[in-house]
C-alpha cells in the first residue's frame, strides 16, 4: 500500500490534493468545523513549498524503501550472526555493517537523484500550481514551459536555457559520480 503512490501520475496526485485540500475539501471542512475559518492551501505562497515536499516524499517514499530494504535484504545475514557473537550494539550493526554492504545502492541511488535533480518536479509543479503561486513556483522546467508555450514563443532562446540546464545536469552528475567514488561506493562513469 505504501508503494501505490509511485505508480500514480502527477496529474492523479494533483487531483487528490486539489480535492483534499480545496476549499470545500475535507481539510478545510474540518478547520472550519473547529474555528470557523479556512485556509487557502492551493493559493497561499507560505504553505505551497511544503505542499510540494510533502506530496513529493508521499509519492515517492514507498518505493525508496523497496529499494533500500532489497539492498539489506541481499546482506548475508552470518555477518550479523558473528557481529552478535561478538557483542557488537545495534548502532554498531548499522554502522559497521549494514551501510557498507549498502553503499553500492546509497551511491548508485545519490547518482540517479542528482541526475535528476535539474529536471525534476515539472509535472508536480505544472499540475498543482496557479496564478496565486506563480511567484514560488516558478521553476527552471517551469520558465522554459512558459518562454517556449506561453506569450509568444522565443524558441532560439527555450533552446539555449534547456542546454544550459542540461550542462549543468551533466556537471552535477559528473560530481556525484566522483563523490560516490570517494566515498568508497561504485560510480557509473570508468
Amino acid at each position: 500500500m505504501a508503494t501505490f503512490p509511485q505508480f500514480l501520475s502527477w496529474v492523479v496526485v494533483s487531483s487528490i490534493m486539489i480535492n483534499f485540500f480545496g476549499y470545500n475539501g475535507p481539510v478545510n471542512s474540518l478547520i472550519s468545523l473547529l474555528t470557523g475559518k479556512t485556509i487557502n492551501f492551493l493559493g497561499n505562497e507560505k504553505i505551497f513549498i511544503p505542499m510540494l515536499y510533502i506530496t513529493e516524499i508521499w509519492k515517492t517514499t514507498g518505493w525508496y524503501a523497496i529499494i533500500y530494504l532489497a539492498a539489506i535484504a541481499g546482506i548475508n545475514p552470518e555477518q550479523y550472526e558473528a557481529a552478535k557473537i561478538d557483542g557488537v550494539t545495534r548502532i554498531q550493526n548499522i554502522y559497521y555493517i549494514t551501510l557498507p554492504n549498502i553503499l553500492p545502492t546509497i551511491s548508485i541511488m545519490l547518482i540517479l537523484t542528482i541526475g535528476n535533480l535539474m529536471s525534476a518536479g515539472f509535472d508536480q509543479v505544472f499540475n498543482l500550481s496557479n496564478a496565486a503561486v506563480r511567484d514560488v513556483s516558478e521553476i527552471l522546467d517551469m520558465y522554459i514551459y512558459r518562454i517556449t508555450f506561453q506569450s509568444s514563443p522565443d524558441f532560439s532562446f527555450s533552446t539555449a536555457v534547456s542546454l544550459f540546464r542540461a550542462v549543468i545536469n551533466m556537471v552535477l552528475l559528473l560530481i556525484a559520480d566522483r563523490a560516490a567514488k570517494l566515498l568508497g561506493g561504485e560510480g557509473l562513469i570508468g
